[in-house]
């Protein structure tokens, strides 16, 4: 039985996915996302506090459904919810086991006072707190089956400015997969991977956009150089006979008149031979690959290395959320109360991304 087709979603541009009133970090580099994440991540701004649950109105069912409207607005946002929770969700967050210190047993250290002791001191507070800080923050491991897939890894190495860019990529056949071009942005990727992009279509390698300006130096360059041309044509068919050697001379001069009148000076053509790099304004705090991902940018591909994890005080998985915080605990706590896993034993290994026995999809 092969999974049915999902119903499409409907465009980005119909959606206003950048809407300040919402602020839903999205996976982009729109001037708009950057203005949305500064809003859900300064804490003097009102969308911050809204999403601060130490003291709200809210019950907690109203705490859990922001909580997963707002991490699902970043992780996963191309992806429909019944997707999402049929096969992205894992069936629990990993365990991932730290070297605590040995804490040898002492008589004394119930004794209240004592700073050597440990009870109830400031010492005590301190290793507690440092213990605490410790903790691998694993919230947004649940999500490491959608940095798996190939549109979101697109995004990740920097080849796209947003997700919705690197599926179009994808769904137009410019992505390879290890030789292969594929055109599923639902395929997973396995360590050890490796995907292409066309530079060709790439808009960071594109050159500069022609603006109104530009355009207008353009015409008045080309009328200037049509009149440069007439007058030049004028003076050597008048002095061909007497003077041959003054040709050069005189188209000098005339060009030289002719910026000298109009004032305007030949802008630089863009050359089909020259490599362009253009950055979108306001990019530079989106510039950065995760520690999964080793990417070439001298032949546009990118290697999987391996599976996103967690450290302690560090998680892999870039997220404009705290890692260990609570958006994301009570994002979890939503999913496993309303989103179980859909998945029976006999389909249990059959996905979007792959056929009934397993394989692949892949359409050349």
């Amino acid at each position: 039985m092969k999974p049915t087709a999902s119903v499409s979603m409907r465009p980005v541009s119909s959606r206003n996915v950048f809407n300040p009133k919402r602020a839903l970090p999205r996976m982009s580099w729109a001037p708009e996302n950057l203005f949305n994440i500064w809003q859900r991540s300064d804490p003097d701004s009102p969308k911050r506090r809204e999403a601060d649950f130490t003291r709200t109105s809210f019950s907690v069912f109203q705490q859990r459904w922001l909580a997963k409207r707002l991490i699902r607005g970043y992780h996963g946002d191309m992806i429909q919810t019944k997707q999402f929770e049929r096969w992205y969700l894992p069936d629990r967050l990993p365990i991932i086991h730290e070297n605590k210190l040995d804490k040898t047993a002492e008589l004394s250290k119930w004794v209240e006072g004592r700073e050597r002791a440990g009870g109830r001191t400031l010492d005590a507070k301190r290793a507690k707190q440092k213990e605490r800080e410790s903790r691998s923050p694993i919230g947004t491991l649940m999500f490491s089956q959608v940095e798996r897939r190939l549109d979101v890894l697109v995004f990740r190495a920097c080849f796209a400015r947003s997700v919705w860019e690197a599926r179009q990529y994808v769904v137009g056949g410019n992505v390879k997969l290890n030789g292969q071009r594929v055109r599923n942005p639902n395929t997973l990727l396995e360590p050890g991977d490796i995907f292409t992009v066309n530079p060709r279509v790439m808009q960071l390698l594109q050159p500069p956009a022609v603006t109104a300006e530009t355009a207008e130096d353009i015409e008045a360059v080309e009328e200037a150089e049509t009149v440069e041309a007439a007058e030049t044509g004028e003076t050597v068919t008048a002095e061909a006979t007497t003077e041959g050697e003054s040709e050069p001379s005189t188209s000098a001069e005339a060009s030289t008149t002719a910026e000298t009148e109009t004032g305007i000076s030949t802008p630089s053509k863009p050359d089909p031979n020259q490599t362009y790099f253009t950055l979108p304004p306001y990019a530079q705090p989106h510039i950065f690959v995760p520690a999964y991902l080793l990417p070439s940018y001298l032949t546009c591909s990118c290697v999987y290395v391996r599976h996103p994890t967690a450290r302690p005080g560090y998680s892999e998985i870039p997220s404009p959320y705290d890692a260990n915080g609570t958006l994301m605990s009570l994002g979890w706590e939503w999913f496993k109360r309303k989103a179980p896993r859909m998945r029976t034993r006999a389909t249990r290994f059959q996905a979007p991304w792959s056929d009934p026995k397993g394989h692949l999809i892949t359409k050349k």
